[in-house]
This record gives C-alpha cells, sequence and structure tokens, in this order.
C-alpha cells in the first residue's frame, strides 16, 4: 500500500503561461539543447528533462505539471514515465483527467510508495516495478514467491521463476519459469494449458485445462479441444467429441454425433442435414437461424410451426415461410408473409410492415 501525500501543488511561476494542460504536443522534450512543455519553450537554464514525464531545476522537481513536495532534488531520478525515486523514497506519479471536465482538464497525482527501497527499486515496464523486497503494480505492492526473478508480461500477467501471476494474483499450480502467453486468452507453461477471459474490471477468470497437450488445439477464442475432449470458454462441452469436433457459421459446432450452440447441445437435430443459414450474416441478428430436413432452430431453440423446406431469413430478428411470418420464435399474428418488409435499422416508428399493416418488434402498431 501506498500513502496519497495531501497537499496541493504549488504554482510553477516560471511555466505560468508556458504550460497549458491540452496541447498536441506532450509532455517534457529537450531538442537541440531547447526544453519544451506541451509544446511551449522553457527558458530556464537550470531545467535539466529526465524523461518525458520528470524534470527538475536548481530547487524543484516536477511530474509534469506538477512539482514534488518533499523530494531530494539532488539525488531525483526517473525510473521510467510513472516511477521516480530519490535517495529516500519512491514515487508513482499518474495522470487523469477529472470527470466534470473530462476532454478539458488534465490533473496529474504524486504518490509516496511507503516501504519501498529506493537503492535497489527498478522498473518492470506496463506500471509493474520492484526492489529486493517486494514487487509493484502502479504504486500499490503485492507479494511474490521470488522477487529477484519477478519479471512482467503484459499489463495483466507476470512471473518469478516459481510462479505465475494474473492481475498480481499466483495462478495455482502454475510453473513460472516457462510460462508464456499463447494469444489474447490461451496460455501455457510446461505442464499445463490456461484459458483465460474477462469478467469486468480488472477481473478475469483463468481455468487449468484438464487437455492432452499433445494434441490441443485451439480452434477460436473460445473454443478448443484435443483428441477426446472439446472446450468452450475453458469448461468441457459434456459430451462432445474432440476427435471429430468443428467450428460452424454463427456460433454453432458439431461432432459425429451433436450439433451444439456454443456450449449447448441443440436437442433433436438431424447432423446430417443441419445447415447454418447464411443469410444472417446480412442481417441486423441477436442471434442466428438454422435448420435440418423437419425444424427450424433459434440458436438453440426450435421455432414451432415454422416450415424448414420454405423458411428464409429477413432482417431485424424476422424470418419467414411459405404461410407465416416469425419475430424470433414467435408468429407474428396477421403477418401476410408474402407482402412482408422489414424495414432498415432505425427507421420510421416500426421496424416491418405488409400489405396491411406494419409491426414493431413482431407486435402489430395500432395507428392513433
Amino acid at each position: 500500500m501506498f500513502t496519497v501525500i495531501k497537499w496541493f501543488a504549488k504554482t510553477i511561476l516560471m511555466l505560468a503561461c508556458a504550460l497549458p494542460f491540452v496541447r498536441c504536443a506532450s509532455g517534457y522534450k529537450d531538442k537541440d539543447g531547447v526544453i519544451y512543455f506541451n509544446g511551449e519553450e522553457i527558458t530556464d537554464k537550470s531545467f535539466v528533462v529526465l524523461n518525458e514525464s520528470f524534470a527538475r531545476d536548481s530547487s524543484a522537481v516536477y511530474y509534469k505539471s506538477k512539482s514534488f513536495q518533499y523530494a531530494d532534488v539532488a539525488s531525483f531520478e526517473a525510473v521510467d514515465d510513472h516511477y521516480a525515486k530519490d535517495k529516500n523514497k519512491v514515487y508513482y506519479c499518474d495522470e487523469y483527467r477529472e470527470g466534470q471536465n473530462y476532454y478539458m482538464t488534465k490533473r496529474q497525482s504524486i504518490d509516496e510508495i511507503e516501504g519501498a527501497l529506493p537503492a535497489s527499486f527498478v522498473s518492470l515496464d506496463m506500471h509493474y516495478a520492484k526492489d529486493n523486497k517486494q514487487a509493484y503494480f502502479e504504486g500499490y505492492a503485492f507479494t511474490v514467491e521470488d522477487v529477484a526473478t519477478f519479471k512482467s508480461i503484459n499489463y495483466h500477467f507476470g512471473s518469478d521463476q516459481k510462479r505465475a501471476y494474473l492481475n498480481r494474483k499466483p495462478i495455482a499450480g502454475s510453473h513460472g519459469a516457462s510460462f508464456e502467453i499463447i494469444d489474447d486468452n490461451f496460455a501455457k507453461d510446461e505442464e499445463h494449458i490456461y484459458y483465460y477471459g474477462y469478467t469486468g474490471e480488472d477481473q478475469h477468470n483463468i481455468v487449468m485445462l484438464p487437455c492432452d497437450k499433445a494434441t490441443f488445439e485451439i480452434l477460436d477464442y473460445r473454443y478448443s479441444k484435443d483428441k477426446e475432449k472439446v472446450f468452450f470458454l475453458g469448461w468441457i462441452i459434456k459430451g462432445a467429441d474432440g476427435a471429430t469436433f468443428e467450428l460452424l457459421k454463427e456460433e454453432y459446432a458439431k461432432d459425429k454425433n451433436a450439433i451444439y450452440f456454443q456450449s449447448k447441445k441443440v436437442a433433436d437435430v438431424d447432423v446430417a442435414t443441419f445447415v447454418v443459414f447464411d443469410e444472417n450474416e446480412e442481417f441486423g441478428h441477436d442471434f442466428a437461424y438454422a435448420k435440418d430436413r423437419t425444424t427450424v432452430f433459434m440458436d438453440d431453440l426450435k421455432v414451432p410451426g415454422a416450415d424448414a423446406g420454405s423458411f428464409k431469413v429477413l432482417g431485424e430478428n424476422y424470418g419467414s415461410d411459405r404461410q407465416h411470418v416469425f419475430y424470433k420464435t414467435e408468429i407474428v399474428k396477421g403477418a401476410n408473409p408474402a407482402s412482408f418488409v422489414v424495414y432498415p435499422h432505425d427507421i420510421g416508428n416500426a421496424d416491418a410492415k405488409d400489405a396491411s399493416n406494419k409491426f414493431h418488434e413482431g407486435v402489430k402498431v395500432i395507428d392513433e
């Protein structure tokens, strides 16, 4: 944990007119011996640029437009664009925008990292850092098993020789020395394959897949399989046959025995005649239509009363056959399929019509 230094930054008088917050150029620049901040020249000859974020002059240290209150100027150094240190302290600095003026005003924060050791403190990039005692992320300390070998992998992952970490939490059973990211949803180490997915702000779920690593195959960002099993978002699809499993269109898949929508087995379907309508890709839908020789399906649900031989996909969640118009799985009462037309999205006060009526989300619109 770190303690926020509670103070208002003193005004940097020598930069009063030269440090506007909104500029095309950002941060400190030293170009051919001329120093700029946010595109404006600084004329103080004692001013030294440490990197794009940090600078100092003869009497003060700065993070962008904000000055430090307690830093030791003589020993102050930038560690990276967010971390800095002097002989006594380590700091984490960041820039943010206030909600009421989000597009207008940038603010800077300077936070002292309580307990950090300046002498051994180093940056690991992507907001990670460490000293001889512990690791840090965005100025907050967290514990790792072997701090000497700890490194950042990306914004969410890190590892040491013993363990891998997701959002600073150890991944149970992982081997850090061999851990690596495969892609945006899969990782591996010498023993295991992992699936991980985003579940909310800074929250991820990670699952160790009980798979045969030698035959493991990634099918897309959700599906994977080995010679026997199939996985969806890291969980086993019960009964699916890995050897014959393949992806179809629009979140459908199949094996030698069944059709699947996402991880759900579609009931009472003829695998041999099952097809997904190509028209799904042309229209705006919250779901997908498919059929076999006798039945029309919406995702994993049957469309009762639909004739598979004459069914066609319309736009905006509509479909029709020779006798009926359907909105999702329901028959649209009073609709004439011969004259039924779907409006382009967001045109008019109804999204479909036939020769006699207008319809909104499958319901007849009554004109007032």
